[in-house]
């Protein structure tokens, strides 16, 4: 394909793989407010994995264990 074509192609979605934003030695406990204020909303709700970026296991430990 010639350069002058390829300039109007739509480029293509980018698969880059965030870094999550808890890292393996932090650690998600309830007196780790700097960490938990990260992951709630304003009215105190936890927000969404998808707004996280929080893998299955780290959502789950973000929920209060009743």
């Amino acid at each position: 394909m010639e350069k002058s074509k390829r300039l109007f192609l739509k480029s293509k979605r980018s698969f880059r793989r965030h870094l999550p934003p808890i890292q393996s030695g932090d650690r998600i406990d309830y007196r780790n407010m700097s960490l938990i204020s990260r992951f709630i909303s304003e009215q105190g709700k936890i927000l969404s994995r998808r707004v996280n970026r929080l893998t299955l296991k780290q959502q789950r430990f973000l929920k209060p264990a009743n």
